[in-house]
C-alpha cells in the first residue's frame, strides 16, 4: 500500500560519486520494511536510447545536442512505461538521475540548462522532491576508484566543477541539498527527513478528511485509534 494520495516522485541527483546508490538503497529500503508500494528506477534506462548512451562510453560520446535529444528520447519511454503508470497506481517511484542530470551534465559541455528544463518539464512530471547530494569532484572521482571503478573519461574534474554548479544552482519549491561530504547515516537522516515532510505535506494538500490524517499516521508508522472513555 501506499498512504500518499497521486503517488510520490523523488529523484536523487548529484555529481558521479556523491552517493546516490547508496542513499536509494536505503530507501527502497524503508518503503519495503514499511510495506510502502515503491518503484526503483534510474536513468539512462536499459531502454534502446539509455544504452546508446551507456554503450557511447566505449564506442565514442555523441555530440551535446544529440546526447540531448536521446536522453529526451529515452525519458519519454521511461515516463510512459515506468513513471506514470507507477504514480497513477499511487507508488512511491524512487529515481536515481533524471531530466536535471541532463541539464547539468550536458550544460557543462555547453547546452542550454533552462532550455533543457523547460522542454522536459514539458512532458515529464515534476518530482514531489528532488534530493541533490553535493560533494566536490575530488570527493567524487576518489570514492568511485575507491570502491573499484574507473571515472566517467568524458568527465574531466573542470566539467564535473560545472555540472556540480548547475545542480546547485537549479532552482525549484521541492528541491532540497544536501551535502554528502559526511557520513553516510548523516546523509540518510536528512534524506529521510525531507522525504517524510514532503509525503506529509502531499497527503495534507490532497486529503483535509479524516482519512487524510490516517494516511498520514500511517505513513510515520502509527496507527489512529479512538480515544478512550474519559479521555478526548
Amino acid at each position: 500500500m501506499c498512504p500518499i494520495p497521486g503517488g510520490f516522485l523523488l529523484v536523487i541527483e548529484g555529481i558521479d560519486g556523491s552517493g546516490k546508490s547508496k542513499q536509494i538503497e536505503l530507501l527502497a529500503k524503508f518503503c519495503s520494511e514499511n510495506r510502502l508500494g515503491h518503484v526503483v528506477s534510474k536513468e539512462p534506462t536499459n531502454g534502446e536510447f539509455g544504452m546508446q548512451i551507456r554503450n557511447s562510453a566505449t564506442h565514442g560520446r555523441f555530440s551535446v545536442q544529440e546526447e540531448v535529444e536521446i536522453l529526451r528520447k529515452d525519458r519519454e519511454e521511461h515516463v510512459k512505461n515506468v513513471i506514470a503508470p507507477a504514480l497513477q497506481a499511487e507508488k512511491i517511484v524512487i529515481l536515481d538521475r533524471y531530466y536535471f542530470s541532463t541539464a547539468a551534465y550536458q550544460g557543462a559541455h555547453g547546452a542550454d540548462v533552462e532550455m533543457i528544463l523547460a522542454d522536459n518539464e514539458r512532458f515529464a512530471p515534476q518530482p514531489d522532491l528532488l534530493i541533490v547530494l553535493d560533494v566536490r569532484p575530488e570527493t567524487g572521482i576518489t570514492r568511485i576508484k575507491n570502491r573499484g571503478d574507473q571515472p566517467n573519461k568524458f568527465e574531466s574534474m573542470a566539467s564535473l566543477e560545472k555540472a556540480r554548479a548547475i545542480f546547485r544552482q537549479i532552482q525549484r519549491p521541492y528541491k532540497r541539498e544536501i551535502n554528502a561530504e559526511v557520513e553516510i547515516e548523516w546523509v540518510s537522516f536528512w534524506v529521510g527527513k525531507f522525504f517524510q515532510a514532503a509525503a506529509a505535506n502531499k497527503i495534507a494538500a490532497r486529503d483535509f478528511s479524516l482519512n487524510g490524517l490516517k494516511r498520514t499516521i500511517e505513513f510515520f508508522g502509527g496507527e489512529l485509534t479512538a480515544p478512550g472513555p474519559g479521555k478526548s
